[in-house]
């Protein structure tokens, strides 16, 4: 840290004059500077929810093949000129330009989050900052199984990081790489690159259609993006981009390519995958012809493109924590995210010019690069360890309110627990048995996971009345007979054919091996229809395909002779209630925040749908719990002292004991 504040005392008289030199030295492009301008503008757009920008996120991959381009261009005119790679001055100028800034903002979230978050929220969110200090915030993230689009992911404020670290370990063994192929010819070195490009990207492909999560976040599928930028930095694209003409005509046509892509790319599809060759080669040939004055160059040079790109990196390090601190605090609206932005603008502003610009500028650090290098391993130590310290208070603050909610909202279902709930691949039902051994009636549950959520109480009621019940269970596939090509899985990013194949399965073991007294049906009902209930976007079905779904479901049972029960979908907050319980005790504020009104959780369309289906199956029933979940207008979210969701729509496993004997004098009349 000393050397941090000498470099930064010894430069803050040169800061005003560093940018026109460090650019000189650089070959600096106005144009390149642009194009940061508009990847980040388009990240912090998505993640503001501006209007229409649904694939701003491909922002990222902007900065890849920028950072492909930049790095090549670099360490291919050293290793000419000088037949080696200057491997302390290459990684000394990384830690001047990227450590310091991360580690201010690393810092100023973990003291803000303390304030802000609840204590289990500190844990994970100190976890992330020291894995984002470590260069591996990517893979803790695979780790944890986080989907980048996935709501919850709005919960983490080092999400974005997983960015930085990707490019961290590309820098880490690419001027290796350059160092060994740059000695040859130029033919060797161009196949070299593509053989990286072709490689990775046929990984990624394979990856996004069956590991989509380890497509997205690891370096390996995302290094053809880099090496796209790369191929640009060799000597034939360079002498291709000299022919004033064609260059310019390509140039505007690349552009309106990618700024297209922020509008007609979205977080469902499979990504990153084949489409995200769209941004990746409009970048690439940006680059390429953003010598010609003709071309985008005359738009990108401007002051606004210049203003937002110099601060493109302070941006992209601010924004989110500021988005995901900041919605916690005040919620998120138009008006809020307008402030979030103007307070990111300014944080990176005075962190660009306190910070980055004298860091960069300091004679001191420049004198010798191992400076440089000891004050980056500083940094990194210092923000490990104040992720550490930021986890070992949480913990020490932990009450046991704390503790209770969150052993409430972790408990699992008995059949999750007993592996019975099939995961999102899987395509063979399984076939899970509780209650006595003698028995007097079978009961076969069959749904999703909020049919799972039921499972621990009627297995209670099995037990009680000396039934068998028997569980026939899959995550986010809905028991309706829904069209295979409208079978969305919002965990793999893709439609979902094995979805189908165990519904079929599954309906067909009952029939041959059961033999039911009754058949319980219940699944996430809002979450698939189209409408403010749900996440899955344009792949959400209408209200009339759900009805058809639910009655062709009940149809294909009926012949079973057993009474059908479809238990309605509980009313879903859709908000995570465990983390807003926990914030409220940390914060002194009353539980009823988080509360919502019952018209805010509740599909009456929906629900009367359903009811016209079961009202079409002669044997088939309805059971509404809502009453019993709500009180009046409001479903709380702590009812006579427990906690009622576990996350943002499931019923925690406690609250569905509570409602137990209703729910058995429910099936009793059934039956």
């Amino acid at each position: 840290m000393v050397l941090i504040v000498r470099a930064f005392l010894d430069a803050m008289c040169t800061a005003i004059d560093m940018q026109p030199v460090s650019r000189a030295a650089t070959h600096f492009r106005a144009d390149v500077e642009g194009l940061r301008a508009i990847a980040v503008l388009s990240v912090v757009a998505f993640h503001y929810g501006v209007p229409g920008l649904t694939g701003g996120f491909v922002g990222v991959d902007v900065f890849f093949v920028i950072s492909g381009f930049l790095i090549t261009q670099l360490l291919l005119r050293e290793i000419a000129a000088t037949g080696k790679v200057d491997f302390l001055g290459f990684y000394g100028r990384r830690a001047k330009r990227l450590l310091p800034a991360a580690f201010a903002v690393t810092l100023a979230t973990l003291i803000i989050g303390y304030f802000v978050l609840a204590p289990f929220e500190q844990k994970e969110m100190a976890k992330s900052a020291a894995a984002s200090a470590l260069y591996a915030a990517n893979v803790w993230l695979l780790r944890q199984s986080m989907n980048y689009f996935a709501p919850e992911s709005s919960l983490n404020p080092f999400l974005h990081t997983w960015s930085l670290s990707v490019e961290e370990q590309f820098y880490l063994v690419w001027p290796a790489f350059l160092l060994i192929v740059g000695r040859f010819s130029q033919k060797i070195i161009l196949l070299a690159l593509l053989i990286v490009v072709f490689g990775s990207f046929a990984g990624c492909i394979y990856l996004t259609y069956g590991k989509q999560a380890w497509a997205f976040y690891l370096a390996p599928p995302r290094a053809w993006e880099f090496g796209a930028g790369a191929l640009i930095a060799t000597r034939p694209f360079e002498r291709w981009a000299k022919q004033p003409g064609s260059s310019s005509i390509v140039g505007w046509l690349s552009f309106a390519l990618l700024i297209l892509s922020f509008f007609a790319i979205d977080g469902f599809m499979a990504f990153p995958g084949v489409v995200a060759v769209v941004p990746v080669a409009a970048t690439a040939l940006l680059l390429l012809t953003g010598n010609n004055a003709a071309g985008p160059s005359a738009l990108l040079r401007t002051h606004p493109f210049q203003f937002f790109g110099a601060r493109s990196y302070a941006i992209y390090l601010w924004h989110w924590p500021i988005a995901v601190l900041g919605t916690v605090l005040v919620g998120s609206t138009a008006l809020a995210n307008c402030l979030f932005f103007a307070m990111t603008i300014v944080l990176s502003s005075l962190s660009l010019a306190w910070l980055e610009y004298p860091i960069r500028a300091s004679h001191w650090l420049a004198q010798r690069s191992v400076r440089s290098i000891v004050m980056g391993g500083a940094v990194t130590i210092a923000a490990t360890v104040a992720g550490i310290l930021s986890f070992a208070i949480a913990q020490y603050v932990t009450n046991g309110a704390q503790a209770k909610i969150v052993a409430s909202t972790s408990k699992y279902s008995l059949s999750s627990e007993s592996g019975c709930l099939a995961g999102f691949t899987t395509q063979s039902p399984i076939r899970c048995v509780f209650g006595p051994s003698s028995y007097t009636k079978t009961i076969v549950l069959l749904g999703d996971s909020h049919a799972d959520q039921w499972t621990t109480a009627l297995a209670a009621i099995a037990e009680q009345r000396g039934w068998r019940l028997i569980t026939y269970l899959k995550a986010s596939c809905p028991i309706a007979d829904i069209p295979v090509s409208e079978v969305y899985s919002l965990r793999l990013r893709r439609l979902s054919p094995q979805c189908a194949s165990w519904r079929e399965q599954a309906i067909a073991m009952i029939k041959t091996q059961d033999s039911p007294d009754a058949i319980l049906l219940t699944q996430f009902s809002s979450g698939n229809v189209k409408g403010p209930f749900t996440n899955l976007g344009p792949h959400a079905v209408s209200i009339e395909t759900w009805e058809r779904g639910l009655f062709g479901a009940l149809k294909e049972l009926e012949p079973v002779n057993a009474k059908l029960i479809v238990i309605g979908d509980n009313p879903t907050p859709y908000h995570p209630v465990g983390n807003c319980l926990a914030r409220a005790e940390w914060r002194r504020l009353p539980f009823s925040t988080c509360s919502r009104s019952l018209s805010l959780t509740t599909s009456n369309e929906v629900f009367e749908a359903e009811q016209r289906a079961v009202s079409s199956i002669n044997n088939a029933r309805m059971i509404d719990l809502t009453s019993s979940i709500c009180t009046g207008l409001v479903c709380p979210a702590i009812r006579d002292g427990v906690v009622v969701y576990r996350d943002a729509n499931h019923l925690t496993v406690d609250f569905t004991l509570v409602l137990m004997d209703r729910l058995a004098a429910e099936l009793t009349a059934a039956l």
